[in-house]
C-alpha cells in the first residue's frame, strides 16, 4: 500500500500544497502495521519543518509595513536563523529591515524573527530537557530525548546542562528577592493576635 503524507499551507486560492512523505506500507506482518520510530520521526520533522517556516513568513511579511505610516519597510540584508524544536532544527531566512523614517528609533534597522526567537529554542524543547534532567543525569536527558523525539543529533549533556541552568535562572527571577519572612510585623504581636482570637 502506499501512503501520501501532504500539508496544505494557507486560505483559499493562495493554499500551497507541500508533499510531507510518500509511505510504502506492507499488512503482512504486525511489524509492517503503522508507523515505525524512524518514520515518525521524519514525518514530525518535515511537518515541523513547513510549519515553522510558513509561520515565520507570515510573522515577517507581516511586520514588513510601517506601523504609523502603513509603507513598505525597505530591507537590509538576509541572515540565517536557527530555531531549534522538539521535533528537530529549523533553518530560516532571517531578514533585516529598515525602520520607516516616520518615526524616530533607537536603531536604523530591525530583524522580526529576532524579536520573535531571542532564545532561538522553542519553550517546550527547553521544559523537557528541564524536566528530564530534573530526574536523571543530563547526558541520559539528551539520549532520550534522541531516541524518541526528531531533535538535533548534536544535542549533548552540555546542551541541556545550558538549557536546564537557563530555565532555572528565568524562574528564579520571576521570584523577585528572596524574602525572610512572609508576614509582616514581629512575633510578638502575631502570637498576641493569636491569644486574643480565641
Amino acid at each position: 500500500m502506499k501512503f501520501k503524507v501532504q500539508i496544505v499551507a494557507g486560505d483559499g486560492a493562495d493554499a500551497v500544497v507541500h508533499e510531507l512523505a510518500i509511505l510504502e506500507k506492507e499488512c503482512e506482518l504486525v511489524e509492517q502495521i503503522g508507523l515505525t520510530l524512524a518514520e515518525s520521526k521524519e514525518l514530525l520533522r518535515e511537518l515541523q519543518k513547513q510549519l515553522v517556516e510558513h509561520q515565520a513568513e507570515a510573522f515577517v511579511h507581516a511586520r514588513a509595513f510601517c506601523g504609523e505610516c502603513g509603507s513598505k519597510l525597505r530591507g537590509k540584508g538576509r541572515h540565517g536563523v536557527v530555531f531549534r524544536t522538539l521535533f528537530g532544527n529549523v533553518s530560516l531566512d532571517s531578514p533585516r529591515l529598515r525602520h520607516c523614517a516616520c518615526t524616530t528609533h533607537d536603531t536604523a534597522s530591525f530583524s522580526p524573527l529576532a524579536d520573535l526567537l531571542p532564545e532561538r529554542s522553542a519553550p517546550e524543547l527547553r521544559f523537557m530537557e528541564a524536566k528530564w534532567a530534573s530526574l536523571v543525569s543530563y547526558g541520559m536527558t539528551a539520549k532520550a530525548l534522541q531516541d524518541f523525539l526528531p531533535v538535533d543529533d548534536a544535542m549533548n549533556a552540555s546542551t541541556v546542562r545550558n538549557h536546564t541552568l537557563a530555565v532555572a535562572q528565568r524562574c528564579e527571577a520571576k521570584l523577585g528577592e528572596e524574602q525572610f519572612a512572609f508576614v509582616e510585623g514581629y512575633l510578638r504581636h502575631w502570637t498576641e493576635k493569636r491569644r486574643t482570637s480565641r
